[in-house]
């Protein structure tokens, strides 16, 4: 009789840890399912900081456009708070906002956080695009491409990067034609790399900020300026420059990234939207912005008598031929930094035609 007691005590143990078992499962598989709710269900404020001033087309068109598509797929579970014109942060502290959370998203140009992202500056050499448009799609693709534009932010996540249009050169007094008609002006440069195309000219490079270009010009502080087209119409340029060059000779990367860990915390379907509705195709839609102001800063300036000097066919050789040696500098210097320079360039130029 004992031993059947035994052999029945223990067979209820079992059953009893059975039935402890399979309620516990459910119970954790409550918990889960709850906890998935609840992340699906989570509402996202981010904060987005950017330079431009908040009636900025990139911010009218591009960037209230992609909060109400977040807003409509995520069944307004994520929406975007504005701060333009450095409100949280100065133009060159956009990017660490975003690294360290100060900002979930933010916008800003490259160039302003100095000897940060190395091979993006591909985009400043001569020649690389024929708009903001088609600059920023070749931009884009580079960093789909190559591991090492990647790891250039590596820190955030990336949602879209884009340019403005291919900068030219424009003089209220001075026809240039030529890269000799360069030579000894004072020429107003867009960044440190647009300051060795200057110098291999045989002009001075100046650096000053964009609100102050249109005076120098006026006061003759300054002989030239190498800007993009946009320049003629939210500057007004067109009032007191005479001549425009037409080369296409430096193109300005700029970048939208997102906190890493703001990212992280979103659900995979959330995250997948978010991926969606950023990359190329948004790239190319904040470009496109830039590209409509200079078509009509470019009518403008030829209302008001503007030369415009397009340099197509023979006339562009002597200016290849003279900022050639920035270009092997630029190369050169990267290689030597332990990256694949060569192969970013050539690519570039392969996607200058493959996406014109």
């Amino acid at each position: 009789m004992k031993k059947t007691s035994r052999i029945n005590s223990g067979f209820v143990t079992i059953i009893l840890f059975s039935i402890f078992a399979l309620t516990a499962c459910g119970d954790t598989e409550d918990v889960q399912q709850e906890a998935d709710a609840t992340s699906e269900e989570a509402y996202d404020n981010l904060i987005v900081s950017h330079f431009q001033p908040g009636n900025h087309p990139l911010q009218t068109e591009v960037l209230d456009g992609l909060n109400e598509d977040l807003e409509e797929q995520t069944d307004g579970r994520i929406s975007m708070e504005f701060y333009p014109s450095n409100q949280i942060g100065d133009a060159d502290s956009q990017y660490d906002m975003a690294v360290t959370g100060e900002a979930d998203v933010s916008l800003s140009v490259s160039g302003y956080s100095a000897g940060r992202f190395p091979l993006v500056t591909v985009m400043e050499l001569p020649f690389m695009s024929e708009s903001a448009e088609h600059a920023s799609e070749i931009l884009n693709t580079l960093y789909e491409e190559f591991p090492e534009i990647q790891e250039e932010h590596h820190d955030t996540n990336p949602l879209f990067l884009f340019s403005a249009e291919p900068a030219q050169i424009m003089s209220r007094d001075h026809r240039i034609e030529n890269p000799e008609d360069m030579e000894g002006l004072r020429v107003r440069s867009p960044s440190p790399l647009g300051n060795e195309l200057i110098e291999s000219l045989g002009a001075t490079p100046i650096s000053m900020p964009m609100g102050e270009v249109y005076e120098g010009i006026d006061r003759g502080v300054i002989d030239a300026a190498m800007v993009p087209f946009e320049t003629l119409y939210n500057y007004s340029f067109y009032e007191v420059v005479n001549y425009v060059t037409v080369g296409d000779f430096a193109a300005q990367p700029f970048f939208s990234v997102m906190n890493t860990e703001t990212y992280e915390n979103f659900s995979d379907s959330d995250q997948e939207i978010i991926d969606d509705l950023t990359g190329t195709e948004l790239a190319k839609e904040a470009g496109s912005v830039y590209d409509a102001d200079g078509e009509v800063g470019v009518e403008m300036a030829k209302e008001d008598g503007v030369e415009f000097i397009e340099l197509e066919g023979d006339a562009m050789s002597p200016w290849e031929e003279a900022l050639s040696p920035a270009v092997q500098e630029w190369i050169e210097e990267r290689e030597e930094e332990g990256y694949p320079a060569q192969e970013i360039y050539d690519r570039a130029r392969e996607l200058e035609e493959e996406l014109s």
